[in-house]
């Protein structure tokens, strides 16, 4: 399957040659690569933050997997939301207009408070 647009807020690959240094990343500074990136990035620095702290307390080992607290819920919830709000923004940013497979509303196109996760697919399953 050939790739016909460029897509955003999606990290691209680039094989390592002798002029692919400044291209590997200076598409992610472009303007029209995301809207609003900043809030993206300070949610995931904060819940990055807090994970670090977290691990003051506990050590990230197999011996503590069923350790349990309200901090550990709370990092887990706030980082589920982010991953939401990511896999919203790539979708409408890339002008995903999915459709209803069955039902009264068959062919219809589906609101963006209607997505979810088995909307987001993944294009090259490499």
């Amino acid at each position: 399957m050939a790739i016909t647009k460029p897509y955003h807020r999606n990290y691209r690959e680039f094989i390592k040659r002798s002029n692919s240094g400044y291209s590997s990343w200076a598409f992610i500074v472009d303007r029209k690569y995301a809207d609003s990136p900043h809030y993206f990035v300070k949610a995931f620095l904060l819940l990055q933050e807090d994970i670090k702290s977290l691990f003051n307390y506990i050590e990230p080992s197999d011996i503590n997997l069923l350790t349990f607290s309200f901090k550990i819920h709370e990092l887990l919830i706030r980082t589920c939301l982010e991953i939401e709000a990511n896999f919203k923004a790539i979708l409408r940013e890339n002008i995903y207009a999915p459709v209803f497979k069955g039902g009264k509303k068959e062919g219809q196109s589906k609101t963006e408070d209607l997505w979810n996760m088995n909307d987001y697919i993944k294009i090259n399953k490499t």
